[in-house]
Protein backbone atom coordinates (compact mmCIF):
# COMPACT_ATOMS: atom_id res chain seq x y z
CA UNK A 1 0.00 0.00 0.00
CA UNK A 2 1.56 3.28 -1.09
CA UNK A 3 0.68 6.40 0.89
CA UNK A 4 2.25 9.80 0.33
CA UNK A 5 5.20 8.41 -1.61
CA UNK A 6 6.19 5.58 0.72
CA UNK A 7 5.03 2.02 1.08
CA UNK A 8 3.35 0.31 4.01
CA UNK A 9 4.03 -3.37 3.46
CA UNK A 10 4.64 -6.54 5.39
CA UNK A 11 7.65 -4.84 6.96
CA UNK A 12 5.40 -2.43 8.93
CA UNK A 13 2.27 -4.53 9.57
CA UNK A 14 1.52 -2.93 12.95
CA UNK A 15 1.51 0.58 11.50
CA UNK A 16 -0.87 -0.60 8.80
CA UNK A 17 -3.04 -2.32 11.43
CA UNK A 18 -2.95 0.83 13.56
CA UNK A 19 -4.09 2.98 10.64
CA UNK A 20 -6.90 0.54 9.93
CA UNK A 21 -7.99 0.35 13.58
CA UNK A 22 -7.92 4.13 13.92
CA UNK A 23 -9.99 4.54 10.76
CA UNK A 24 -12.45 1.95 12.02
CA UNK A 25 -12.70 3.81 15.32
CA UNK A 26 -13.35 7.12 13.53
CA UNK A 27 -16.07 5.50 11.40
CA UNK A 28 -17.61 3.95 14.50
CA UNK A 29 -17.65 7.30 16.30
CA UNK A 30 -19.26 9.10 13.40
CA UNK A 31 -21.81 6.36 12.65
CA UNK A 32 -22.85 5.49 16.22
CA UNK A 33 -24.97 8.60 16.89
CA UNK A 34 -26.84 7.93 13.64
CA UNK A 35 -27.32 4.25 14.45
CA UNK A 36 -28.53 5.03 17.98
CA UNK A 37 -31.46 6.92 16.48
CA UNK A 38 -32.47 3.83 14.52
CA UNK A 39 -31.43 1.18 17.08
CA UNK A 40 -31.46 2.68 20.60
CA UNK A 41 -30.55 -0.68 22.18
CA UNK A 42 -27.00 -0.27 20.80
CA UNK A 43 -26.34 2.29 23.53
CA UNK A 44 -26.18 -0.54 26.07
CA UNK A 45 -22.94 -1.80 24.50
CA UNK A 46 -21.45 1.55 23.43
CA UNK A 47 -19.17 2.01 26.47
CA UNK A 48 -17.80 -1.54 26.16
CA UNK A 49 -17.27 -1.17 22.42
CA UNK A 50 -15.37 2.08 22.91
CA UNK A 51 -13.22 0.47 25.63
CA UNK A 52 -12.48 -2.52 23.38
CA UNK A 53 -11.45 -0.20 20.53
CA UNK A 54 -9.21 1.82 22.85
CA UNK A 55 -7.53 -1.28 24.29
CA UNK A 56 -6.98 -2.78 20.83
CA UNK A 57 -5.53 0.47 19.50
CA UNK A 58 -3.21 0.74 22.52
CA UNK A 59 -1.88 -2.80 21.94
CA UNK A 60 -1.39 -2.21 18.22
CA UNK A 61 0.28 1.14 18.95
CA UNK A 62 2.74 -0.47 21.36
CA UNK A 63 3.59 -3.13 18.78
CA UNK A 64 4.23 -0.41 16.18
CA UNK A 65 5.76 2.50 18.12
CA UNK A 66 8.17 0.67 20.46
CA UNK A 67 10.09 -1.11 17.66
CA UNK A 68 9.77 2.01 15.51
CA UNK A 69 11.33 4.17 18.22
CA UNK A 70 14.12 1.65 18.69
CA UNK A 71 14.81 1.83 14.98
CA UNK A 72 14.60 5.57 14.26
CA UNK A 73 14.83 7.11 17.74
CA UNK A 74 12.27 9.86 17.13
CA UNK A 75 10.50 10.46 20.42
CA UNK A 76 8.09 12.94 18.81
CA UNK A 77 6.46 10.11 16.88
CA UNK A 78 5.83 8.23 20.13
CA UNK A 79 4.59 11.42 21.81
CA UNK A 80 2.19 12.04 18.90
CA UNK A 81 0.91 8.48 19.31
CA UNK A 82 0.40 8.98 23.04
CA UNK A 83 -1.48 12.25 22.50
CA UNK A 84 -3.71 10.54 19.93
CA UNK A 85 -4.35 7.61 22.24
CA UNK A 86 -5.12 9.96 25.12
CA UNK A 87 -7.68 11.84 23.04
CA UNK A 88 -9.20 8.61 21.78
CA UNK A 89 -9.41 7.22 25.32
CA UNK A 90 -11.18 10.31 26.64
CA UNK A 91 -14.47 8.83 25.47
CA UNK A 92 -13.98 5.88 27.80
CA UNK A 93 -12.21 7.54 30.73
CA UNK A 94 -14.05 10.87 31.06
CA UNK A 95 -17.41 10.51 32.82
CA UNK A 96 -20.46 11.00 30.58
CA UNK A 97 -21.70 13.91 32.72
CA UNK A 98 -18.45 15.82 32.10
CA UNK A 99 -18.28 15.62 28.31
CA UNK A 100 -21.09 16.18 25.80
CA UNK A 101 -21.75 13.67 23.02
CA UNK A 102 -20.49 16.15 20.43
CA UNK A 103 -17.28 16.83 22.37
CA UNK A 104 -16.71 13.09 22.77
CA UNK A 105 -17.10 12.46 19.04
CA UNK A 106 -14.87 15.40 18.08
CA UNK A 107 -12.17 14.38 20.59
CA UNK A 108 -12.26 10.76 19.49
CA UNK A 109 -12.12 11.62 15.77
CA UNK A 110 -9.20 14.02 16.35
CA UNK A 111 -7.46 11.34 18.44
CA UNK A 112 -7.92 8.78 15.67
CA UNK A 113 -6.59 11.22 13.07
CA UNK A 114 -3.61 11.98 15.32
CA UNK A 115 -2.89 8.26 15.67
CA UNK A 116 -3.09 7.78 11.91
CA UNK A 117 -0.57 10.61 11.50
CA UNK A 118 1.71 9.03 14.10
CA UNK A 119 1.58 5.62 12.37
CA UNK A 120 2.31 7.21 8.98
CA UNK A 121 5.29 9.09 10.43
CA UNK A 122 6.54 5.97 12.21
CA UNK A 123 6.39 3.93 9.01
CA UNK A 124 8.04 6.75 7.03
CA UNK A 125 10.96 7.11 9.43
CA UNK A 126 11.42 3.33 9.70
CA UNK A 127 11.54 3.13 5.91
CA UNK A 128 13.96 6.06 5.81
CA UNK A 129 16.30 4.20 8.18
CA UNK A 130 16.09 1.10 5.97
CA UNK A 131 16.84 3.22 2.90
CA UNK A 132 19.95 4.79 4.41
CA UNK A 133 21.23 1.38 5.55
CA UNK A 134 21.96 2.39 9.15
CA UNK A 135 20.50 0.86 12.29
CA UNK A 136 19.75 4.28 13.73
CA UNK A 137 19.84 7.23 11.38
CA UNK A 138 18.72 10.07 13.65
CA UNK A 139 22.17 11.61 13.96
CA UNK A 140 22.94 11.82 10.27
CA UNK A 141 19.70 13.31 8.96
CA UNK A 142 19.44 16.98 8.10
CA UNK A 143 17.08 19.27 9.99
CA UNK A 144 14.85 19.56 6.93
CA UNK A 145 14.04 15.84 7.07
CA UNK A 146 13.84 15.43 10.87
CA UNK A 147 10.61 16.33 12.57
Amino acid sequence: MTILGFTLSQERPWDLAGIGASLLCILHCVATPLLLVVLPTLEIFERQTHALFALSILCIGLLAFVPGYRRHGRWRVVLLGLVGFGMLSAGVLVPKATMSETAEVVTTVLGGATLITAHLRNAYFCQLCRACGRDLCTGELTDTVRV
